[in-house]
């Protein structure tokens, strides 16, 4: 673990053993985040220099994934881990089962408030200085994935709130840097979830705004049951 300048570790106090860690305290307690058991979350999106738009929908529970985003002109790009199979479809690129760091990725989505369950995820953290983010400071925490690449956390200092990741994604067009941008918090159920997300990836920004966010929720029949032309390509 690296120090700051005062000589203080910045993970003893943010990814502690032994107290919850600051990013829970901050963002609604370690009360809040066990009664979560399930997430659902629908909006619209939006890519401004494409002038197009559309809905998504989100929904996890347990190491269950779904995501759906459709987009007029473009049509339904789905994609979704059943704790077995991870896979993609989408009217560009059709059907496919995700392999490899794909997979793991799709897996590491999957996980229910990844922060405060980093240690089922990341074998370690690593401070790595501080960095503004939208002209605020922020701690810059390096994620060492047990599986797959390694991510990079940004944690706003007043408000201890993750305000930032980057990676680098595994895509059928090779391996692309990705940056997410969370904003626009609200208390939802005790947990301040943000509300926007901001996507930048291949010289695009897509920008998802959620209407609704819900935790225990009940998810709708067969949420996670993976889709007949997924079926087929595992025949």
């Amino acid at each position: 673990m690296r120090h700051t300048e005062s000589g203080e570790c910045f993970l003893v106090r943010i990814f502690s053993h032994r107290n919850e860690i600051e990013y829970i305290e901050k963002s609604g307690g370690a009360a809040a985040y066990a009664k979560a058991k399930t997430t659902m979350m629908t909006g619209t999106v939006t890519i401004a220099s494409a002038n197009i738009s559309g809905s998504v929908s989100i929904y996890q529970e347990g190491l269950k994934f779904y995501q759906l985003v459709d987009i007029a002109g473009i049509g339904k790009i789905e994609g979704g881990f059943d704790g077995e199979t991870a896979w993609e479809n989408s009217a560009l690129q059709g059907p496919r089962i995700l392999d490899g760091d794909e997979k793991i990725e799709a897996k590491r989505a999957a996980t229910l408030a990844v922060v405060s369950n980093w240690r089922e995820v990341f074998k370690e953290a690593r401070t790595a200085g501080s960095e503004d983010v939208d002209g605020k400071p922020a701690w810059k925490v390096e994620m060492i994935a047990k599986e797959g690449k390694p991510e990079t956390f940004y944690f706003d200092k007043d408000s201890g709130l993750l305000v930032k990741t980057t990676s680098v994604r595994t895509t059928p067009l090779g391996d692309i840097p990705a940056e997410t941008d969370l904003a626009d918090f609200r208390p939802v159920d005790g947990i301040i979830t943000p509300f926007t997300m901001t996507e930048k990836a291949m010289n695009q920004t897509m920008v998802l705004k959620f209407s609704s966010v819900a935790y225990n929720a009940d998810m709708p029949k067969d949420r996670f049951a993976l889709p007949a032309q997924i079926k087929a390509l595992k025949k």
